[in-house]
């Protein structure tokens, strides 16, 4: 995972300058250089194979010296081969240990996904610069200008050009008044005041199912993830934030783990534990506005049972539908507005659309991979 991130499609690759390996893994290449090394000095090797063990031999020794992108394009299969089960254990045991990134790349990837959205926020027709919101409820003031989305006051904005006309000797009516004053100037717009939204409990739930990868929405999810996770730990510290990744079963899961997880392996959809890991911490947080966003491609299919184990049905059994309902409604029974971002229009998607839309404090937004981010950050902003 780590390696097909450095190939970043959105924009300039965030890890070009990767961080030095590990030492764990410098000493796992550093027992494989040992075993080319035998391999080339011992019994004659065809031409190829030689000049491939010649390779691998340069590889392992920039990576052993600090170039952590050495390794790239080493052939581990072929490896394998050539050495034999002994370059198993060393294979594997450099795999895992440079498999995950470091925390600075994770914030550079963080940094680089926020870029990306925000970018397209813009550039939408109706969008807007991203970053901070105006907050909650109109306060019935109006304000000059301050960087925040706010609304125009239209009648506090002709109210003040008017007394600054008047003091500058305009008269109502014509373009300029004879003391030179400008019908309108930008410092005389004002906007509508609203109340601090007050710090909010935010909840992402990711479908990671291997319907997510067949359809070429992984990757947007985990930008998406990633992007929301540094938006709330930058610029908006206040706020807490959970990632909980469902499959079969749910988990609470950091930004690397989301990074690290192994998509091929997840069967179904299981969205009831999902909700009930986020009920747990909206409890925990009850002093913050609770705001829960999900992003899925399918219906729910699995669910736990009273053992704790998971039961998985396809088609979706009504027991799963009705427990992914009772604890849809608990969430909202905690004050909580949720929001599905639904990432496919199949036709057995529909009767859960539905059934979601017929709830109050719940919405449905339709997105395909590459409105995906934008939307989730927007609906951030516009609901903390």
């Amino acid at each position: 995972m780590r390696f097909r991130y450095r190939a970043y499609t959105g924009g300039p690759d965030p890890l070009a300058e990767p961080d030095p390996p590990p030492e764990e893994a410098v000493r796992a290449a550093t027992e494989l250089l040992a075993l080319v090394n035998g391999a080339r000095s011992g019994d004659a090797l065809p031409e190829e194979a030689l000049e491939a063990l010649a390779g691998a031999e340069d590889a392992l020794s920039r990576y052993a010296d600090g170039d952590r992108a050495a390794v790239d394009g080493v052939d581990a299969g072929l490896l394998r081969g050539l050495l034999g089960g002994a370059a198993r254990g060393p294979l594997q045991r450099l795999d895992a240990a440079d498999h995950e990134l470091t925390p600075r790349e994770l914030r550079r990837l963080g940094e680089a996904a926020l870029a990306e959205i925000e970018s397209a926020r813009r550039a939408a027709p109706g969008g807007h610069r991203g970053g901070e919101g105006a907050g909650g409820e109109p306060t019935g003031a109006a304000v000059p200008r301050d960087g925040l989305d706010r609304a125009l006051d239209p009648v506090a904005t002709l109210r003040e050009a008017i007394v600054r006309r008047a003091a500058q000797g305009g008269l109502p009516g014509d373009g300029r008044g004879p003391g030179g004053a400008d019908a309108l100037r930008p410092e005389d717009f004002r906007y509508a005041e609203t109340e601090p939204a007050g710090a909010a409990a935010v909840c992402l739930l990711v479908d990671l199912s291997h319907s997510m990868v067949a359809r070429g929405l992984h990757e947007a999810a985990v930008r998406t993830a990633l992007a929301l996770h540094t938006l709330v730990r930058t610029r908006y510290p206040e706020d807490r934030v959970l990632l909980v990744g469902f499959g079969d079963r749910a988990r609470a899961m950091t930004p690397a783990d989301l990074v690290g997880h192994d998509w091929r392996r997840t069967p179904g959809t299981n969205l009831q534990h999902a909700l009930h890991l986020a009920r747990r911490y909206l409890r925990r947080h009850r002093g913050l506005r609770p705001v829960v966003l999900v992003v899925t491609d399918g219906e729910p299919t699995a669910h736990l049972g009273e053992d704790g184990d998971a039961r998985f049905s396809w088609p979706p059994a009504p027991r799963t539908v009705e427990l992914t309902a009772a604890e849809l409604d608990s969430v909202l029974g905690e004050g909580a507005e949720a929001t599905f971002f639904l990432l496919s229009e199949e036709s057995g998607l529909r009767a859960f659309r539905e059934l979601l839309e017929r709830r109050r404090g719940v919405r449905v937004l339709h997105a395909d991979a590459g409105a995906l981010g934008p939307l989730v950050v927007d609906r951030y902003l516009r609901r903390r």
